[in-house]
């Protein structure tokens, strides 16, 4: 039986991450020879469990001048000072000693993955002269709570998320919504918002952000650090080296001779994980040429799998009522999307859902909340410029609904956006236009995204259905007619 968040985090309750011996150790050395903090913040970010208990351990304190805005180890640091970090150590569980078996080996392959992603995003942060990469640094390897709390709690699961995905090509996020019926990041992210961790944390967990650049090359980082573990040379990893490329205008292959040699320098500097890196798999027998391989530029990420998020009728039926009920003077339009997108994904079962609000600035359609996207930077950047007649500008005076299929693609097809079929990769999708008092407010889009499963009539009623009861729920909201 499926346990919710809630369980889980009670679960994990005040308990802290486990840490590495060999940090906490090293961490006592450094203490007594009272070297500067700068000195001794390097030593905690190789440790992804120290991490999250220095920044936790500050922004969860009840003593005022503690209670600033951490977000990064040495702004952690230098807020504890170094007498409370002597003290530290004897207050926390390390892996070594509290975890045993694949409990121990999961947390220890989690910190592995999470330190090269860190690597990573800290190295582009640099190159795109961010201000402060170090907050990128923290963010990052806190981006993976949710996994540090599966790998101690729950190892199992995780072998049989793995197992869905390497064995059976099921895409990362479906794999854990099968098995967890909520995915890792959603998780991760009720614990930042819980634990009230910086910012950048939970911006980077909520793939709509990332048109933001930090966000994103948060987002990048997590994949390309994700996908690595199980083989460089994927398709997928192609798209996200020449998604990085782009955006850090370099050449696919010296982003790619960076992106290895900076993987090498992480597996050295965290040897003492004992686990196998991601760096081991780059010697592999394929050749390295520094460009596309046989996959060619195609950007698709489109899977093949033989399982389907299955339509729960009671969740579609709760969510209706829910809408229902909504109080006529609600103020709070995240609670009525949340709603609505848990009827479209868990009720309905289609793999992506966005809800795009219309900025009348810009004139763009952007996305506002995305589930089921894998946390895939690509399609987080989902958009639609209502500057060019196209399908949805002929969308924008009264609710109407779009079903994309091969059917109607003669007919509609040329009126598809490039940009947005080139973030989607996908040719087959339901939308619906929301309009209020006769003006364009946002946009529902929802697609299966998967060459074995397939939207169908059934799916296109109920999924009109939710939209317009959640238009029904937005039109008795004071205050948010455009």
């Amino acid at each position: 039986m499926q346990q919710s968040m809630e369980n889980w985090i009670d679960r994990l309750g005040d308990n802290p991450i486990p840490v590495m011996q060999h940090t906490i150790e090293n961490l006592a050395r450094l203490c007594d020879a009272d070297v500067p903090i700068h000195e001794l913040v390097g030593l905690v970010e190789t440790d992804p469990g120290l991490t999250v208990q220095v920044v936790r351990t500050c922004t969860t304190s009840s003593h005022s001048s503690m209670r600033a805005e951490v977000t990064s180890v040495q702004q952690a640091l230098m807020m504890m000072g170094v007498e409370k970090l002597k003290r530290l150590p004897a207050t926390l569980p390390t892996v070594e000693k509290k975890l045993k078996g694949p409990a121990q080996q999961h947390v220890l392959k989690t910190f592995s993955i999470a330190y090269h992603a860190a690597r990573q995003s800290t190295a582009w942060a640099k190159a795109r002269r961010d201000m402060l990469p170090d907050e990128v640094t923290a963010a990052t390897l806190l981006h993976f709570l949710g996994e540090m709390v599966l790998s101690i709690y729950a190892p199992e699961l995780l072998d049989k998320i793995y197992k869905m995905r390497t064995e059976d090509h099921i895409a990362s996020e479906e794999a854990q919504y099968i098995v967890l019926g909520f995915t890792l990041d959603q998780l991760s992210l009720e614990i930042a918002n819980r634990w009230n961790l910086p910012p950048l944390v939970k911006d980077a967990l909520h793939a709509e952000n990332a048109r933001y650049p930090r966000a994103y090359s948060i987002m990048l980082a997590v994949q390309l650090a994700r996908h690595a573990a199980f083989d460089w040379y994927s398709p997928k990893m192609n798209i996200l080296y020449k998604e990085t490329a782009e955006w850090l205008d370099k050449p696919m292959s010296v982003l790619i001779r960076e992106t290895h040699k900076l993987a090498v320098a992480a597996a050295r500097d965290s040897e003492f994980y004992n686990v196998i890196p991601s760096a081991a798999l780059l010697l592999s027998t394929k050749i390295e040429t520094g460009e596309q391989t046989n996959t060619g530029t195609q950007t698709t990420s489109q899977s093949s799998t033989g399982i389907c998020l299955i339509p729960q009728r009671a969740v579609m039926q709760e969510t209706v009522n829910k809408l229902k009920a909504l109080p006529d003077k609600t103020k709070d339009l995240h609670e009525v999307i949340d709603i609505a997108m848990q009827g479209l994904h868990d009720g309905i079962g289609l793999n992506r859902v966005v809800f795009a609000i219309y900025d009348k600035t810009k004139n763009i359609l952007k996305a506002y909340t995305i589930a089921g996207a894998d946390n895939n930077p690509v399609f987080g950047q989902f958009y639609v410029d209502m500057d060019k007649k196209n399908i949805f500008t002929y969308m924008t005076t009264k609710v109407q609904a779009v079903w994309i299929n091969d059917t109607t693609r003669e007919k509609y097809g040329p009126l598809i956006p490039e940009a947005l079929t080139k973030i989607t990769s996908s040719e087959n999708f339901f939308s619906m236009s929301v309009v209020l008092n006769n003006k364009l407010f946002g946009l529902f889009y929802a697609d299966r995204h998967t060459s074995d499963c397939h939207l169908d009539q059934n799916s296109y009623g109920y999924f009109k259905a939710i939209c317009m009861q959640t238009i029904q729920a937005m039109q008795r909201m004071p205050g948010l007619h455009p």
